[in-house]
């Protein structure tokens, strides 16, 4: 090998360990993903046990360990009260902790949703009319002999409140706490004939 081919190896191995090493782009979006891509949680906000300190102190530590968001749940759940005032769901207390909240995680770059579910929350309550509520389907089935008019009344369907068809109302969650008194509202929905 002669001179000028050394000194042009030479120069070519200092160039390549002067260039930065190809990034690895699958490598970088787990090290660090999009917001997108990141984990949402949950948020529990039990039996009115927040405080404003709490809210930043949970948020802070979310953002900080790279978590995209969260999704507030308020319930009850028997949870015993650890907080000097409790805030209830939806007095003027608990929405200015709530309204904290969302500007905190929006300048956090947070995500901020809400869950919406019966009896906890937003869908649930006495304010709801029965026919505004969540719904369950029941059905009955009939047999009867084909090619021949079929007349009279179908048997009405269970219009119990309840998980399932007949099945009563419990919450487990609640202390299985009987309530007298169920809503009711019921509405036929469609009759299926099929061979």
């Amino acid at each position: 090998m002669t001179c000028k081919a050394l000194r042009l190896a030479a120069l070519l191995t200092c160039a390549s360990l002067a260039m930065p090493a190809q990034a690895d782009d699958l490598a970088d979006g787990f090290n660090n993903p999009p917001q997108s891509a990141r984990p949402r949680v949950w948020w529990h906000w039990l039996n009115g046990n927040v405080t404003k300190d709490g809210i930043d102190k949970d948020l802070d530590w979310l953002a900080r360990i790279g978590i995209g968001g969260v999704q507030n749940f308020d319930a009850n759940l028997q949870t015993p009260q650890i907080v000097k005032e409790r805030l209830v769901y939806m007095t003027d207390g608990w929405k200015d902790a709530f309204r904290h909240a969302v500007q905190t995680a929006d300048a956090k770059g947070l995500e901020f949703a809400i869950a919406a579910s019966p009896g906890w929350s937003e869908t649930g309550g006495p304010w709801v009319k029965p026919q505004d509520a969540m719904k369950k389907l029941v059905w009955t089935e009939t047999e009867v002999e084909g090619g021949q008019r079929v007349k009279g009344a179908l048997p009405a369907p269970s219009n119990v409140t309840g998980a399932f068809q007949s099945a009563k109302f419990s919450d487990p969650l609640a202390g299985d706490a009987e309530i007298p008194d169920q809503p009711r509202a019921y509405g036929e929905a469609r009759v299926l004939a099929y061979p």
